[in-house]
């Protein structure tokens, strides 16, 4: 993993390119298997027992429709936060190409997204399309628009070939891993970068839901490790928040903060950028915008399920009251406080 690491930092990073043409990214994962293979990472498990041949994709429009019928009720509060994330993860990436410089209409992005997902969702696919993460990071890898289609039929080819299996025997994540986490230094250097120095405290207000939502995913996979919300073990509830509590692990905050991570991060970065500027008012409406979808169940309203916590769109009334306290912090300041021009004023 070092190895990869320090080829995608020298090509990426160092601004140089192997001999021959050769692309950094290709080099990386080359070099990363064969390593992989020489200390014995790779392969991984058994080798696949799945012949290689062709597998058209099949139409499942009667069981779709049955769900339709029958099952969609059940899974909205699911079906409609995901949604909601997913548009809002598609314009942050929009936001995020025009920032490195290339502008894209919104509109016929998100129907295409919109389409795809739909298209997919015909042959049995679960998973929404989204525009893809990371473009200042594709596009100072060389990438353009041929690399969307590369990526397009190099998939399609996997898919309907079957290899899927075989490539990840041969290739271990390891070999491959420092291209995205490049991408994620790429990003977020990118939130520092595009935007007014003046304003970095609320990219750095704004990472730290996504980090407590990672620490709540830490928390739930070691409870799985430990056989919690497994076959014939105990199920997740309100039972392990004590104990977590017992050693100063704050896993029910954690476990709030964790759904709609990506609306509490724009929410609360906004209304840090208009603290920043001054216009408490404006921050006091991202206040009460928050506390207005917590109390929807948008943000911060969770339930156990036996193997996990998921969304539950009920009221999270702690957080509608919290986020209200800070709407009238920020209104009252005006008449409140006075203007700090020392060293640190602006």
């Amino acid at each position: 993993g070092l190895t990869t690491l320090a080829i995608v930092l020298l090509v990426y990073f160092g601004r140089v390119r192997y001999r021959g043409g050769l692309p950094g990214g290709l080099v990386a994962v080359v070099v990363g298997t064969a390593l992989a293979w020489i200390v014995g990472i790779a392969p991984v498990g058994a080798a696949p027992q799945a012949a290689l041949q062709f597998h058209p994709p099949l139409p499942i429009l009667g069981e779709l429709f049955a769900a339709m019928r029958s099952d969609w009720m059940v899974y909205l509060s699911v079906i409609l936060p995901m949604g909601l994330f997913n548009v809002i993860g598609s314009l942050q990436n929009i936001e995020s190409a025009e920032a490195a410089g290339d502008s894209y209409p919104t509109r016929p992005s998100l129907a295409v997204n919109g389409l795809g997902t739909l298209a997919a969702a015909l042959f049995g696919s679960c998973f929404p399309t989204t525009i893809y993460i990371g473009h200042p990071g594709w596009k100072a890898m060389g990438a353009r628009s041929g690399y969307s289609v590369l990526n397009a039929a190099f998939f399609t080819l996997v898919c309907f070939s079957g290899t899927l299996a075989w490539i990840a025997w041969a290739v271990p994540i390891d070999a491959g891993m420092a291209i995205v986490l490049w991408i994620g230094i790429v990003i977020t250097a990118q939130a520092f970068q595009a935007t007014p120095s003046a304003h970095a405290p609320a990219v750095v207000v704004g990472l730290l839901p996504g980090v407590a939502a990672w620490g709540a995913l830490q928390l739930k996979n070691g409870l799985r490790a430990a056989g919690v919300g497994t076959p014939g073990g105990p199920p997740f509830g309100e039972q392990w928040i004590a104990p977590f509590l017992g050693s100063d692990t704050w896993a029910h905050g954690a476990f709030a903060l964790d759904q709609g991570f990506i609306l509490t991060a724009m929410i609360l970065s906004a209304a840090t950028v208009a603290i920043i500027e001054r216009r408490f008012a404006l921050a006091a409406l991202w206040c009460a915008i928050a506390a207005v979808l917590s109390a929807v169940g948008l943000l911060h309203s969770y339930r156990f399920v036996p193997s996990d916590t998921v969304v539950s769109l009920t009221p999270a009334w702690p957080w509608v009251g919290g986020y209200a306290i800070m709407a009238v912090v920020f209104l009252s300041a005006r008449w409140i406080t006075v203007k700090d021009e020392g060293p640190s004023g602006h």
